[in-house]
């Protein structure tokens, strides 16, 4: 329970560390949320863990890795959904809203919103409800839902005016003059938009641009151009007083501007000035691959260039959205199958582990039943989950109990116990049982992984603790041991945790050399058998940096005790 203890507050410290560097420095929070998630599925902390995969899916999403964070929030969504209601929860479901919005898969995007604000407001936290109401209501308004979007903007609204957000008061009012205008509510339309841009001045400045552009579009739909004027020309010097404070325009905010000002050229019979405003826009809308904008653009000119009997131009705009749009539409098409096979794999993987779950406890009921030794029934059934992995990956078990035999050699040789290096002996053998859980598109796969892949496979080490440290005899807490810390390098450099030196288990200090000994001299599917002497001279050459050098010494003893052939001044 201390250990539990000391594991969730340092757990709590990494994530909290990870969302402060979040907006500035999403790879090193990433790195935290890793680290937080490791030891949190470690330590059997599934609140935690959701959080972190829920932290790891923002920064993916952030970073348009839309296929990445609908699979980790929806793996946050796994650990938790059957808790009591808990923020981690809700914004899971919000984000894989926000997937399935973006895939205009409307009709899942609402389900999972809607969702997501009822356990929000069955945790009792009221301050962010505005922001899922404001995804909710946008989800409408692209359903073509005016009458729901509205309500539902204003009911944001409504819940915002006690708790101060006055910077989410501006994006929804900005947003409700917005429909209004698109309605032809053009009195509305100002009278909203006049407040949402007092609002965004003193709250929300990066949205005074683009909230002063529709309101120059409603103030073009009561005829008032001159007042239209004025909120161009303000959003222009408010860009220039921004970006000589030092401040980054967003490429949308000017995007933004520069569009209303073409539609309202255009609408006015200004053609030459709609043009120019136009080619702008899509100057920047292509320069930062803005495709839904580029699109709007394009049917635009082709409008703009006809009233100026510029045909040819017309008609090759006119062809560009067309093609644009099929592009969008396939991209669209293909990003909602993935996000439902995503869905679906998670669905099916929770089965899977369930229809686990039981039949290893029916198995392990058998054993207990056959066997009255505790460990005797439950390396059996260990044994064979490992044998398990062991095959999934193309191996035989031959690789588990050469990595036990020689783990229980370079033991001898250093002088521990006998009893102890028989107990590592079949400790060893489960050293990679964690791998059974690694997905076997991933386990399997024929080519180099990438990062994320890599970040799965280095679990095994985590989910192999896990499932040895519920057995609590001296055998299975030195396979759980062996488990955790034989990827770990004598120099720091390894995973899953980056210890180094003595802080590294024994058991993991020996298994690891036998484990890499053993991968080597043995044949796989992707790879040749090393020769004796090959393998052996490997492993020595890692001494001091990925082994520690008085074991790697033993190891040579042991290899030269086992092939007199060998001679060990020359392995080094």
């Amino acid at each position: 329970m201390h250990d539990q203890m000391t594991d969730q507050g340092k757990v709590r410290q990494l994530l909290d560390d990870a969302a402060a560097q979040r907006a500035t420095d999403p790879m090193a929070a990433r790195k935290l949320a890793l680290d937080a998630r490791v030891v949190a599925r470690a330590s059997g902390l599934d609140a935690e863990e959701a959080e972190a995969l829920y932290q790891l899916a923002s920064i993916c999403h952030q970073h348009g890795q839309t296929d990445d964070a609908f699979a980790m929030a929806s793996e946050a969504v796994s650990l938790v959904d059957d808790a009591e209601p808990s923020l981690t929860l809700a914004w899971s479901l919000h984000l894989i809203g926000v997937v399935h919005y973006q895939a205009s898969n409307f009709a899942a995007a609402l389900e999972q919103c809607l969702q997501a604000i009822q356990v929000y407001r069955a945790t009792g936290d009221q301050i962010n409800e505005g922001k899922i109401l404001h995804t909710i209501a946008a989800i409408y308004q692209s359903m073509g839902d005016y009458d729901r979007a509205i309500t539902t903007y204003e009911n944001a609204l409504a819940i915002n005016e006690p708790l101060g957000r006055r910077d989410l008061d501006a994006m929804v009012m900005g947003n409700l003059a917005r429909i209004r205008g698109r309605r032809g509510e053009y009195l509305p339309a100002v009278s909203l938009g006049r407040k949402a841009v007092e609002l965004a001045r003193e709250h929300a400045p990066h949205l005074v641009g683009g909230l002063l552009a529709d309101l120059a579009e409603a103030y073009v739909g009561v005829a008032d151009h001159a007042s239209a004027a004025l909120c161009f020309a303000e959003a222009r010097a408010d860009w220039e007083y921004r970006t000589a404070g030092g401040a980054e325009l967003a490429p949308t905010e000017q995007l933004g501007v520069l569009v209303s000002e073409g539609r309202v050229a255009l609408r006015s019979g200004q053609i030459d000035e709609a043009i120019a405003a136009l080619s702008a826009a899509l100057d920047l809308a292509d320069r930062t691959d803005m495709r839904e904008s580029e699109l709007e653009i394009h049917d635009h000119l082709a409008t703009a260039y006809k009233q100026a009997g510029r045909f040819t131009e017309a008609l090759e705009h006119r062809e560009r959205h067309f093609a644009l749009h099929r592009e969008i539409f396939t991209d669209a098409a293909d990003l909602r199958l993935r996000t439902l096979q995503v869905a679906h794999d998670n669905q099916t993987a929770r089965h899977r582990a369930e229809i686990t779950r039981l039949q290893t406890t029916e198995l392990i009921a058998t054993f207990a039943a056959d066997h009255a030794d505790a460990d005797a029934y439950h390396l059996e059934a260990f044994e064979r989950l490992a044998a398990l992995a062991e095959f999934r990956g193309g191996n035989t078990t031959k690789h588990t109990d050469g990595v036990g035999d020689l783990a229980a050699e370079i033991g001898h040789a250093i002088g521990q116990p006998p009893e102890w290096c028989e107990r590592l002996r079949l400790a060893a053998r489960l050293h990679d049982i964690g791998k059974v859980a690694i997905a076997d598109n991933v386990l399997l796969k024929p080519g180099p992984l990438t990062i994320e892949e890599f970040d799965q496979v280095k679990q095994h080490t985590v989910l192999g603790k896990r499932l040895l440290s519920g057995v609590s005899t001296d055998l299975f807490q030195l396979a759980a041991e062996a488990a955790w810390t034989h990827h770990e390098w004598w120099d720091g450099t390894g995973y899953p945790n980056g210890l180094s030196g003595s802080s590294i288990a024994l058991s993991g200090r020996i298994v690891a050399i036998a484990d890499v000994f053993d991968s080597l001299s043995t044949r796989r599917i992707y790879k040749r058998e090393w020769d004796l002497e090959e393998a052996v001279k490997f492993v020595a050459s890692g001494s001091g940096a990925q082994f520690e050098p008085a074991l790697v010494d033993a190891f040579v003893k042991v290899m030269v005790a086992r092939n007199p052939t060998l001679r060990a001044e020359e392995m080094y």
